[in-house]
Protein backbone atom coordinates (compact mmCIF):
# COMPACT_ATOMS: atom_id res chain seq x y z
CA UNK A 1 0.00 0.00 0.00
CA UNK A 2 2.85 2.38 0.83
CA UNK A 3 4.59 1.55 -2.46
CA UNK A 4 1.42 2.16 -4.45
CA UNK A 5 0.83 5.46 -2.64
CA UNK A 6 4.40 6.49 -3.40
CA UNK A 7 3.99 5.62 -7.08
CA UNK A 8 0.76 7.59 -7.37
CA UNK A 9 2.40 10.68 -5.91
CA UNK A 10 5.62 10.31 -7.90
CA UNK A 11 3.73 10.02 -11.18
CA UNK A 12 1.56 13.00 -10.34
CA UNK A 13 -1.59 10.92 -10.83
CA UNK A 14 -2.90 12.14 -7.47
CA UNK A 15 -2.22 15.24 -5.42
CA UNK A 16 -2.79 13.62 -2.05
CA UNK A 17 -3.16 10.20 -0.43
CA UNK A 18 -5.58 10.11 2.49
CA UNK A 19 -4.68 7.33 4.89
CA UNK A 20 -3.88 6.36 8.45
CA UNK A 21 -0.80 7.35 10.40
CA UNK A 22 0.49 6.53 13.84
CA UNK A 23 -1.52 8.25 16.56
CA UNK A 24 -0.45 9.59 19.94
CA UNK A 25 -0.17 6.06 21.36
CA UNK A 26 0.40 2.56 19.88
CA UNK A 27 -3.30 1.75 20.29
CA UNK A 28 -4.40 4.79 18.27
CA UNK A 29 -4.12 5.89 14.63
CA UNK A 30 -4.89 9.26 13.10
CA UNK A 31 -5.93 10.44 9.62
CA UNK A 32 -2.99 11.75 7.60
CA UNK A 33 -2.71 13.46 4.23
CA UNK A 34 0.40 12.49 2.26
CA UNK A 35 1.42 14.92 -0.46
CA UNK A 36 5.09 13.93 -0.95
CA UNK A 37 6.27 10.49 -2.17
CA UNK A 38 8.98 10.40 0.51
CA UNK A 39 6.29 10.56 3.20
CA UNK A 40 4.44 7.44 2.02
CA UNK A 41 6.23 5.37 4.69
CA UNK A 42 4.13 7.16 7.31
CA UNK A 43 1.04 5.21 6.21
CA UNK A 44 0.02 2.37 8.53
CA UNK A 45 -2.59 -0.37 8.46
CA UNK A 46 -3.63 -2.23 11.60
CA UNK A 47 -6.69 -2.73 13.86
CA UNK A 48 -6.46 0.84 15.19
CA UNK A 49 -7.43 2.26 11.77
CA UNK A 50 -10.96 3.01 12.89
CA UNK A 51 -11.90 6.37 11.33
CA UNK A 52 -14.00 6.54 8.19
CA UNK A 53 -11.66 8.68 6.07
CA UNK A 54 -14.18 9.31 3.31
CA UNK A 55 -15.43 12.32 5.29
CA UNK A 56 -12.40 14.16 3.86
CA UNK A 57 -12.86 13.04 0.27
CA UNK A 58 -15.11 15.79 -1.09
CA UNK A 59 -12.76 18.58 -0.05
CA UNK A 60 -9.69 16.66 -1.25
CA UNK A 61 -11.16 16.03 -4.70
CA UNK A 62 -11.82 19.74 -5.13
CA UNK A 63 -8.06 20.27 -5.06
CA UNK A 64 -7.37 17.55 -7.62
CA UNK A 65 -7.43 13.79 -7.96
CA UNK A 66 -7.00 12.02 -4.62
CA UNK A 67 -6.22 8.53 -3.42
CA UNK A 68 -7.76 7.12 -0.28
CA UNK A 69 -7.13 4.09 1.93
CA UNK A 70 -10.42 2.45 2.89
CA UNK A 71 -11.88 -0.47 4.77
CA UNK A 72 -14.54 -2.45 2.86
CA UNK A 73 -17.31 -0.96 5.00
CA UNK A 74 -16.14 2.62 4.48
CA UNK A 75 -15.84 2.11 0.73
CA UNK A 76 -19.63 2.13 0.70
CA UNK A 77 -19.47 5.83 1.62
CA UNK A 78 -17.60 6.46 -1.63
CA UNK A 79 -20.40 4.73 -3.53
CA UNK A 80 -22.91 7.04 -1.85
CA UNK A 81 -20.85 10.15 -2.65
CA UNK A 82 -20.73 9.08 -6.30
CA UNK A 83 -24.49 8.34 -6.31
CA UNK A 84 -25.17 11.80 -4.98
CA UNK A 85 -22.83 13.53 -7.46
CA UNK A 86 -20.57 14.80 -4.70
CA UNK A 87 -17.46 13.33 -6.31
CA UNK A 88 -16.66 11.93 -9.73
CA UNK A 89 -15.49 8.33 -9.92
CA UNK A 90 -12.51 9.42 -12.03
CA UNK A 91 -11.38 11.85 -9.33
CA UNK A 92 -10.49 9.20 -6.77
CA UNK A 93 -8.12 6.24 -6.58
CA UNK A 94 -9.45 3.72 -4.07
CA UNK A 95 -6.82 1.70 -2.19
CA UNK A 96 -9.00 -1.01 -0.65
CA UNK A 97 -7.63 -2.92 2.32
CA UNK A 98 -8.57 -6.37 3.54
CA UNK A 99 -9.98 -5.92 7.05
CA UNK A 100 -10.73 -8.59 9.68
CA UNK A 101 -12.22 -5.92 11.97
CA UNK A 102 -11.19 -2.79 13.87
CA UNK A 103 -10.36 -2.34 17.52
CA UNK A 104 -13.00 -1.76 20.17
CA UNK A 105 -11.12 0.44 22.64
CA UNK A 106 -13.28 -0.86 25.50
CA UNK A 107 -11.52 -4.20 25.01
CA UNK A 108 -8.36 -2.65 26.46
CA UNK A 109 -10.02 -1.81 29.78
CA UNK A 110 -7.95 -4.36 31.72
CA UNK A 111 -4.63 -3.51 30.03
CA UNK A 112 -2.17 -0.85 31.17
CA UNK A 113 -2.39 1.49 28.19
CA UNK A 114 0.95 3.11 29.02
CA UNK A 115 2.57 -0.28 28.54
CA UNK A 116 1.06 -1.10 25.12
CA UNK A 117 3.73 -1.57 22.44
CA UNK A 118 1.69 -2.70 19.46
CA UNK A 119 -1.77 -3.77 18.31
CA UNK A 120 -1.96 -6.37 15.55
CA UNK A 121 -4.48 -8.74 14.02
CA UNK A 122 -4.40 -12.34 15.23
CA UNK A 123 -6.22 -15.37 13.82
CA UNK A 124 -8.37 -15.42 16.99
CA UNK A 125 -8.90 -11.67 17.31
CA UNK A 126 -6.38 -8.96 18.20
CA UNK A 127 -2.93 -9.32 19.79
CA UNK A 128 -1.79 -6.67 22.25
CA UNK A 129 1.93 -6.61 22.97
CA UNK A 130 3.21 -5.09 26.21
CA UNK A 131 6.42 -5.40 28.24
CA UNK A 132 4.70 -8.23 30.10
CA UNK A 133 4.13 -10.22 26.91
CA UNK A 134 1.34 -10.76 24.40
CA UNK A 135 -2.36 -10.79 25.21
CA UNK A 136 -4.84 -12.22 22.69
CA UNK A 137 -8.27 -10.63 22.90
CA UNK A 138 -10.91 -12.82 21.19
CA UNK A 139 -12.80 -11.41 18.20
CA UNK A 140 -16.17 -11.04 19.93
CA UNK A 141 -14.58 -8.73 22.50
CA UNK A 142 -11.76 -7.16 20.50
CA UNK A 143 -13.69 -5.90 17.49
CA UNK A 144 -16.05 -2.94 17.20
CA UNK A 145 -19.73 -3.80 17.35
CA UNK A 146 -20.24 -3.16 13.62
CA UNK A 147 -17.51 -5.68 12.76
CA UNK A 148 -19.34 -8.51 14.53
CA UNK A 149 -22.14 -8.36 11.96
CA UNK A 150 -20.01 -7.43 8.93
CA UNK A 151 -20.70 -9.49 5.81
CA UNK A 152 -18.21 -7.79 3.47
CA UNK A 153 -15.44 -10.12 2.38
CA UNK A 154 -13.84 -7.34 0.35
CA UNK A 155 -14.40 -3.78 -0.77
CA UNK A 156 -17.45 -3.26 -3.05
CA UNK A 157 -15.48 -0.68 -5.04
CA UNK A 158 -11.72 -0.44 -5.56
CA UNK A 159 -8.88 0.45 -7.92
CA UNK A 160 -6.28 -1.58 -6.08
CA UNK A 161 -6.93 -4.24 -3.45
CA UNK A 162 -4.47 -5.25 -0.73
CA UNK A 163 -4.73 -8.51 1.19
CA UNK A 164 -6.89 -11.56 0.63
CA UNK A 165 -10.71 -11.48 0.92
CA UNK A 166 -11.84 -12.23 4.46
CA UNK A 167 -13.99 -15.27 5.09
CA UNK A 168 -16.85 -13.77 7.05
CA UNK A 169 -18.78 -15.48 9.81
CA UNK A 170 -20.98 -12.79 11.42
CA UNK A 171 -21.62 -13.65 15.06
CA UNK A 172 -24.58 -11.34 15.48
CA UNK A 173 -27.42 -9.86 13.43
CA UNK A 174 -26.80 -6.43 11.94
CA UNK A 175 -30.04 -5.35 13.63
CA UNK A 176 -29.31 -6.97 16.99
CA UNK A 177 -29.05 -3.60 18.76
CA UNK A 178 -32.60 -2.62 17.88
CA UNK A 179 -34.36 -5.87 18.71
CA UNK A 180 -35.19 -4.79 22.26
CA UNK A 181 -36.28 -1.35 21.09
CA UNK A 182 -38.68 -2.84 18.56
CA UNK A 183 -40.34 -4.86 21.33
CA UNK A 184 -41.14 -1.68 23.28
CA UNK A 185 -44.48 0.09 23.19
CA UNK A 186 -44.40 3.48 21.41
CA UNK A 187 -44.54 5.38 24.72
CA UNK A 188 -41.65 3.26 26.04
CA UNK A 189 -39.53 3.99 22.96
CA UNK A 190 -40.32 7.68 23.27
CA UNK A 191 -39.24 7.64 26.92
CA UNK A 192 -36.06 5.77 25.95
CA UNK A 193 -35.02 8.34 23.36
CA UNK A 194 -36.02 11.24 25.62
CA UNK A 195 -33.55 9.91 28.20
CA UNK A 196 -30.84 9.61 25.56
CA UNK A 197 -31.36 13.05 24.02
CA UNK A 198 -31.52 14.71 27.45
CA UNK A 199 -27.77 13.97 27.64
CA UNK A 200 -26.90 15.54 24.28
CA UNK A 201 -24.73 18.67 24.50
CA UNK A 202 -25.12 19.35 20.74
CA UNK A 203 -21.40 19.50 20.07
CA UNK A 204 -22.30 18.29 16.55
CA UNK A 205 -19.42 15.81 16.51
CA UNK A 206 -21.87 13.28 15.03
CA UNK A 207 -22.56 15.64 12.16
CA UNK A 208 -18.94 16.61 11.57
CA UNK A 209 -17.69 13.04 11.29
CA UNK A 210 -20.46 11.83 8.96
CA UNK A 211 -19.52 11.53 5.24
CA UNK A 212 -23.20 12.01 4.40
CA UNK A 213 -23.54 15.33 6.26
CA UNK A 214 -22.05 17.69 3.71
CA UNK A 215 -24.54 20.54 3.41
CA UNK A 216 -22.80 23.93 3.22
CA UNK A 217 -25.17 25.16 5.89
CA UNK A 218 -26.98 22.71 8.12
CA UNK A 219 -30.62 23.49 8.78
CA UNK A 220 -29.76 23.78 12.48
CA UNK A 221 -27.31 26.62 11.80
CA UNK A 222 -29.65 28.86 9.84
CA UNK A 223 -30.09 32.07 11.86
CA UNK A 224 -33.82 32.44 11.21
CA UNK A 225 -34.86 28.83 11.70
CA UNK A 226 -37.25 28.13 14.55
CA UNK A 227 -37.05 24.35 14.72
CA UNK A 228 -33.94 23.88 16.84
CA UNK A 229 -33.16 26.33 19.65
CA UNK A 230 -29.59 27.15 20.58
CA UNK A 231 -30.22 25.76 24.03
CA UNK A 232 -29.85 22.01 24.51
CA UNK A 233 -33.37 21.34 25.69
CA UNK A 234 -34.71 17.86 25.07
CA UNK A 235 -37.21 18.91 22.39
CA UNK A 236 -34.56 20.72 20.31
CA UNK A 237 -32.15 17.83 20.72
CA UNK A 238 -34.91 15.45 19.71
CA UNK A 239 -35.70 17.47 16.59
CA UNK A 240 -32.04 17.67 15.58
CA UNK A 241 -31.33 13.95 15.90
CA UNK A 242 -34.54 12.75 14.27
CA UNK A 243 -34.24 15.28 11.42
CA UNK A 244 -30.66 14.18 10.87
CA UNK A 245 -31.74 10.53 10.85
CA UNK A 246 -34.36 11.36 8.21
CA UNK A 247 -31.80 13.28 6.15
CA UNK A 248 -29.44 10.30 6.11
CA UNK A 249 -32.15 7.66 5.60
CA UNK A 250 -31.31 5.53 2.58
CA UNK A 251 -27.80 7.05 2.59
CA UNK A 252 -26.31 5.91 5.92
CA UNK A 253 -23.84 3.05 5.38
CA UNK A 254 -23.65 2.26 9.13
CA UNK A 255 -19.98 3.10 9.60
CA UNK A 256 -20.85 3.96 13.20
CA UNK A 257 -18.68 7.04 13.35
CA UNK A 258 -21.45 9.23 14.81
CA UNK A 259 -21.81 6.93 17.80
CA UNK A 260 -18.06 6.40 18.18
CA UNK A 261 -17.29 10.10 18.54
CA UNK A 262 -20.26 11.03 20.71
CA UNK A 263 -18.76 12.29 24.01
CA UNK A 264 -22.00 11.49 25.84
CA UNK A 265 -22.23 7.88 24.67
CA UNK A 266 -25.63 8.28 22.99
CA UNK A 267 -26.46 5.08 21.02
CA UNK A 268 -27.10 6.88 17.73
CA UNK A 269 -26.56 3.76 15.64
CA UNK A 270 -29.75 2.27 17.05
CA UNK A 271 -31.62 5.12 15.42
CA UNK A 272 -29.69 4.77 12.17
CA UNK A 273 -30.04 0.98 12.09
CA UNK A 274 -33.79 1.30 12.51
CA UNK A 275 -33.91 3.69 9.56
CA UNK A 276 -31.74 1.36 7.47
CA UNK A 277 -34.02 -1.54 8.27
CA UNK A 278 -37.13 0.45 7.31
CA UNK A 279 -35.56 1.53 4.00
CA UNK A 280 -34.53 -2.03 3.23
CA UNK A 281 -38.02 -3.38 3.93
CA UNK A 282 -39.80 -0.60 2.05
CA UNK A 283 -37.54 -0.22 -0.99
CA UNK A 284 -35.41 -3.36 -0.99
CA UNK A 285 -32.25 -1.29 -1.06
CA UNK A 286 -29.19 -0.84 1.11
CA UNK A 287 -26.93 2.20 0.97
CA UNK A 288 -23.46 1.87 -0.50
CA UNK A 289 -23.98 -1.09 -2.79
CA UNK A 290 -24.50 0.28 -6.31
CA UNK A 291 -22.87 3.51 -7.60
CA UNK A 292 -25.04 3.38 -10.73
CA UNK A 293 -28.36 3.33 -8.87
CA UNK A 294 -30.20 6.63 -8.24
CA UNK A 295 -30.45 7.78 -4.59
CA UNK A 296 -33.14 5.74 -2.84
CA UNK A 297 -35.16 8.63 -1.42
CA UNK A 298 -34.13 11.07 -4.16
CA UNK A 299 -36.08 9.20 -6.81
CA UNK A 300 -39.72 9.83 -7.56
CA UNK A 301 -42.23 9.45 -10.33
CA UNK A 302 -44.37 12.56 -10.93
CA UNK A 303 -47.07 10.46 -12.62
CA UNK A 304 -47.47 7.85 -9.90
CA UNK A 305 -46.16 9.86 -6.95
CA UNK A 306 -47.53 13.40 -7.43
CA UNK A 307 -46.50 16.27 -5.22
CA UNK A 308 -49.46 16.85 -2.83
CA UNK A 309 -48.34 20.43 -2.22
CA UNK A 310 -49.13 21.39 -5.82
CA UNK A 311 -52.80 20.46 -5.48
Amino acid sequence: MRQKAKELLESGEVKVVIGYGQGSAPFKSTPIFIEKPEDAHKLIWNPTCVNNLTVYLRDACRQGKAAIVVKPCDARSIIELIRENQIERDDVVILAMSCPGVLNLDALAEIDLADVKSVEWHQSGIAIKTNAGETIIPSEKAFASKCLSCELAESPIADKKFGEPIERHPIRSKYADIEELEKMLPKERRAYWARQFARCIRCYACRSVCPGCYCKECFTDKPCQLWVLRSTDVESNWFFHFSRAMHTAGRCIACGECERVCPMGIPLMRLNQKMRKEVREMFGEEAGTNPEAPPTLGTFDLKNDPDPCSE
